[in-house]
């Protein structure tokens, strides 16, 4: 059964396109780049992964990194995608392909055609971290802590939002309860006035899961009486977030909610944002900045429910490849580590 995506395209439209192919500046997205990182076999269990292969968030490499894949692994059975436009470049490489019903898919995050992939059991599970919950959450955080509010803050200095694994039985439901709550924080109607705080959210590149966040962002701004922007680097690279958080310091911005690509590098200018406003992290942590917390997903914990799936998937083991923006972002790094732990049979971190 098909599902409307009617929803989804009037998120679409609030304010800017969705980029399905960018080209990142800062290195080459050519074979044997950065673009195309290779990290080498890996044995776990009774699954080997073949590789994890990077796109710097480019959305055609992502795509063509899968082909490649499905070409050079003749065994190869199941892809990965670690970050949510991953799934569905990787169906997108499926389809076109010889290999649509013998490779398995597993991959995360709740964009349309990775649901609807999972209704027409193309794609056998989905690990959904809801991003509706990461807008909310930041602009209430930012609104308390802005006016003074440090309560807000837990003791861990975490707010850590559940996943869910999606798989077919489940996925029109979800998908029902999804769109019937973008209706609702599709558009904003709210009016900043003179007590408005002036906060800002700072995805890592662009893509529909964090249309879903911005839904949330919607819905809490008159709740909190707080004028937010949205921003979503166009390339999906450090340097696109550093002049976004540059012009958001020009500018007076009061709090940020950002996503880091790159936290150990972006750790300086964290910081300096850090002095001149609030700064809380989602989605991708960079627990080593002056950040005054963390809200969204326990990457390690999500990469373990990865693992279950896969194991699922295939109980008897074979081969897997892993697709995924940047490795040096924490929640690629801790989502690998959380399916090669799972994989291997380690026990459950606490």
């Amino acid at each position: 059964m098909k599902t409307s995506r009617t929803v989804w395209a009037a998120v679409a439209v609030i304010g800017f396109g969705v980029v399905a192919g960018c080209s990142p500046k800062e290195e080459s997205a050519g074979s044997g780049t950065a673009a195309n990182k290779e990290t080498g076999a890996i044995e776990a269990g009774k699954w080997t992964i073949l590789d994890t292969r990077t796109d710097l968030a480019d959305h055609a490499r992502a795509k063509q990194n899968a082909e490649d894949a499905l070409i050079k692994e003749p065994d190869l059975a199941m892809l990965v995608g670690l970050w949510s436009y991953n799934g569905p470049a990787i169906l997108s490489a499926v389809k076109g392909s010889t290999r649509a019903g013998s490779v398995k898919i597993v991959c995360f995050d709740e964009e349309a055609d990775t649901l609807q992939g999972v209704i027409d059991g193309q794609i056998y599970g989905t690990i959904v971290q809801q991003p509706y919950q990461f807008g909310y959450e930041s602009v209430r955080l930012l609104s308390a802590i802005v006016r003074g509010d440090k309560s807000a803050v837990p003791a861990s200095k975490v707010i850590e939002v559940p996943t869910m694994a999606i798989k077919q039985a489940d996925a029109q439901k979800f998908w029902d309860e999804l769109n019937a709550r973008l209706k609702g924080g599709a558009q904003s109607n709210f009016k900043p006035n003179a007590d408005s705080v002036k906060i800002a959210f700072v995805t890592n590149n662009v893509s529909d899961f964090w249309k879903i966040a911005q839904a949330g962002i919607n819905a809490a701004k008159p709740e909190f009486n707080a004028d937010c922007e949205f921003q979503m680097p166009p390339d999906g690279t450090p340097a696109d977030q550093q002049r976004i958080v540059e012009a958001l310091m020009a500018k007076g911005t009061q709090g940020m909610a950002i996503s880091p690509i790159d936290p150990a590098n972006q750790k300086q200018m964290l910081d300096k944002a850090a002095e001149k406003m609030a700064v809380v992290t989602q989605d991708s942590d960079a627990p080593e900045s002056n950040r005054i917390c963390y809200i969204g997903t326990n990457n390690y914990k999500a990469g373990r429910e990865a693992g279950k799936l896969i194991k699922e998937a295939l109980p008897d083991g074979g081969k897997i490849m892993l697709f995924v923006g940047r490795l040096d972002a924490q929640n690629a790094a801790e989502r690998r580590q959380g399916i090669i732990d799972e994989l291997s049979g380690k026990p459950e971190k606490p």
